[in-house]
């Protein structure tokens, strides 16, 4: 079922200073096979087009295969040795683009079967230098969650050094939705981050209502991103250039040029 969830995302930064934030997002969760027929039912929503709301599949993994999104991602996953049966659904839970402009922090992709048993799920991470990293995320735990604690091989802030791991615990969409991604270093928890969601019907009145909810609403998540940034570097938390630590950012998609030159 294609729905939205309006989300609330919590950051709790527990080293080496105390800083915590809060604030209000929404995000769509749909079935990468009903993306045209989508933007066809929904007014205000479009496909890899221009519209007030729009997912593009720019935006995603992109290993230069056929089938858009859904071909990129089973190709990703043969090499990580899944073998992703045909008929399987694959479901994209992310943010939009709004009025044409993007920036998804996180996404994710859950695989389920015909019948709805859950076979896989992915974590797709980009950083502001607009990089992106996709992890596999494990096995469903006897709490129903994915789990899977990882290496991050990735530069996504400069207060979290790129060698650093992250602990994935994915639960499925459902009525309610909760995911949390905590980094560890060197066996200790340094920050916890949680997205917690309410589905909502998909419809043209609530994307119409949300675009004055959430105005703006990717110009806001990453001006929030740059704003507590600021305020980390004010209180001198340490912090690593990109630069500095090339040979732990490793199998990055859309490489910077500080990749490429090392």
């Amino acid at each position: 079922m294609n729905s939205l969830y309006e989300c609330t995302v919590a950051h709790s930064r527990l080293l080496p200073k105390k800083h915590s934030f809060i604030y209000q997002v929404f995000m769509f969760s749909v079935d990468l096979d009903d993306l045209p027929n989508l933007a066809k039912r929904i007014f205000g929503f479009s496909h890899n087009r221009f519209n007030w709301f729009s997912i593009d599949d720019r935006d995603h993994i992109d290993l230069e295969q056929e089938g858009g999104i859904r071909g990129n991602l089973v190709h990703w996953l043969a090499g990580e040795g899944f073998d992703c049966p045909a008929e399987a659904r694959i479901r994209l839970v992310t943010f939009p683009r709004v009025l044409g402009y993007g920036f998804n922090p996180v996404s994710f992709y859950y695989v389920t079967d015909k019948t709805g048993e859950p076979l896989a799920a992915i974590a797709e991470v980009v950083n502001t230098f607009r990089e992106m990293k996709l992890y596999w995320v494990g096995k469903v735990g006897h709490d129903g969650r994915w789990h899977r604690r990882v290496a991050k091989n990735f530069y996504v802030s400069p207060f979290s050094d790129p060698g650093m791991e992250f602990d994935f615990r994915l639960g499925n969409p459902a009525a309610t939705w909760e995911v949390n991604i905590d980094i560890f270093a060197n066996g200790e928890k340094t920050l916890l981050s949680s997205i917690r969601g309410d589905r909502r019907a998909l419809t043209s009145a609530r994307l119409l209502g949300y675009s004055f909810k959430y105005p703006l609403l990717s110009l806001k998540i990453i001006a929030l991103i740059h704003w507590h940034a600021f305020l980390l570097w004010l209180r001198r938390v340490p912090f690593v250039r990109k630069s500095d630590r090339t040979e732990v950012q490793l199998d990055v998609m859309r490489p910077h040029s500080t990749l490429k030159k090392s």
